[in-house]
Order: structure tokens, then C-alpha cells, then sequence
């Protein structure tokens, strides 16, 4: 009898399995969204792909943040190649940030809260790819490679194995994991509190050079307004002149040599 049990339980619960299964790998397989445009790529990821230290972190999405801002960090942030001369570069170029700054910003502004933001931007020298998330008020930079260099995070203390590390600038900070050996800085991956404490120079003078270019625009939109003035005005005193021939105050004489004088003046 409880042979008979088991075996009926077995085949009420094995069919379940099967569905749960079945569920669990349609899930994963299923393609992820992307929005592409020219050199960017964008996709939102599940926050359980990114492993361990991504995996566990609370996250605090959507990211409310403005264009400003993302403008801001996608032109502060730097690396520097470990090599003998060691040079401190840019991650993004002034117009890769300038160009991919609306959408980035959009997408965070629109995340789920398990979320993360995959992004990769087809620079000239190759791709620079990362994930864009927060956590406690602060968002993360997280990169995997940049200009077509890969990152790869060595646990053992004295090898490195990438030819490349973040360098944070005021109001960020590197990322601190556990390893056998402690704490040890992620640096491929750094925290930023949202509204950098200084605007990056680039900042600055992309914006002030902006405002120059929105000035010329509002100037030039004003030169039809000032050629209508001096049409109308035109218009008066060559009505005067006639006025003035019309009641033989002037001559023909004196009317047609101030007359191109007015037109000399306004055309």
C-alpha cells in the first residue's frame, strides 16, 4: 500500500517538475531586449547575470537622474594604462559622451528595480563595455573592457592580469570585495555619488561653448526682425519725399537725388 502511495506521488509531482523545468529554461533562453543606435548599444540585464557581487547588492531603480548629471560622469571618468609610461586617459571622448548621453539617460531614468544597464559604445579604437546600477543613493560604474581592452580581476595579490585600472576622482571611490585575502579594490569598478562635488572641465567648457553657439543662433534669429524695422522705416521717408514733391515743397531735382541717398542708406 504505501509502495502504491509513492508511486502516485511520484507521478503527480514528477509532471511539475517537468513544467517548473520547462518555465525556468524558456525563461532564460528568451532574448533580451536591445536598443541600438549608430555606436551604442543598450540592454537591460537581470541583476542575477552579473554574479555574486552584483547578486547581492539591493538595488534602488530607476535612477533618477538628469542629463546633466550622466553628462557629468560620462566625461569625469579616467583609466590608466599599466604600462612603463603609465598615461592617464578619458574613458569616453568628449563627443562619444556628448552622443550617447540622451539615451543612457533615458534608460536609467526608465530601469526595473532587478535591473542592471548593459551598454557598449563602438568607440574608434574599440569597444568600451560596462553595467550601470545604484545602491544606497550612489551609482556604479562597473566595466568590463574599454577601447577594446578587457578587464580581467585577478584574486591573487602581485599578478595582475589587466593592462588597465579606473583612477576615481572627487566623489568616487572604489568598489571593496572579499577574498581569501581580505579586502581587495575593484578596479574596474567604481561608486559615485550622484551630483559630483566638481563639475569635470570638459563640462565646463563644452557647455560654455554651447551657450556661445545658442547666443550666435538667438542673434542671427533677430536680423530678419531688425531688416523689417528699416524696410518699414524706408518705406516712411521715401512716402515723405513724395509727399513733399507731390506738394511742390521739393523739386524733381531734390527728390530724386534724396531719394537714392535714403536708398544708399537702408540697402
Amino acid at each position: 500500500m504505501a509502495h502504491k502511495t509513492k508511486i502516485n506521488y511520484l507521478s503527480q509531482v514528477g509532471p511539475a517538475i517537468f513544467i517548473l523545468f520547462a518555465i525556468l529554461l524558456i525563461s532564460c533562453s528568451a532574448p533580451q531586449k536591445r536598443l541600438e543606435k549608430e555606436q551604442l548599444t543598450l540592454v537591460y540585464r537581470s541583476q542575477s547575470t552579473l554574479g555574486s557581487d552584483v547578486k547581492e547588492l539591493r538595488l534602488e531603480h530607476p535612477i533618477k537622474i538628469s542629463k546633466e548629471q550622466v553628462e557629468d560622469h560620462l566625461l569625469s571618468l579616467h583609466y590608466q594604462e599599466l604600462t612603463l609610461m603609465g598615461r592617464k586617459k578619458y574613458v569616453f571622448s568628449s563627443n562619444d559622451a556628448l552622443d550617447i548621453t540622451p539615451l543612457i539617460t533615458k534608460a536609467l531614468n526608465r530601469m526595473k528595480t532587478n535591473k542592471v544597464l548593459y551598454y557598449e559604445v563602438d568607440t574608434s579604437k574599440g569597444i568600451t563595455a560596462g553595467s550601470i546600477f545604484q545602491t544606497k543613493g550612489k551609482i556604479h560604474w562597473r566595466f568590463e573592457s574599454i577601447k577594446g581592452m578587457s578587464f580581467v580581476n585577478s584574486s591573487f595579490p602581485g599578478f595582475r592580469g589587466s593592462t588597465w585600472r579606473l583612477l576615481p576622482r572627487n566623489g568616487q571611490t572604489f568598489r571593496q570585495s572579499k577574498n581569501l585575502f581580505g579586502m581587495k579594490a575593484q578596479e574596474n569598478w567604481i561608486t559615485s555619488i550622484l551630483d559630483l562635488p566638481v563639475k569635470p572641465k570638459r563640462s565646463r567648457s563644452l557647455r560654455s561653448h554651447q551657450s556661445l553657439k545658442n547666443t550666435s543662433r538667438g542673434l542671427k534669429k533677430k536680423e530678419p526682425e531688425s531688416s523689417s524695422i528699416n524696410q518699414s522705416e524706408l518705406k516712411k521717408r521715401l512716402q515723405f519725399l513724395k509727399d513733399l514733391r507731390d506738394k511742390q515743397l521739393i523739386n524733381d531735382v531734390e527728390h530724386k537725388r534724396k531719394r537714392k541717398e535714403l536708398l544708399d542708406q537702408f540697402l
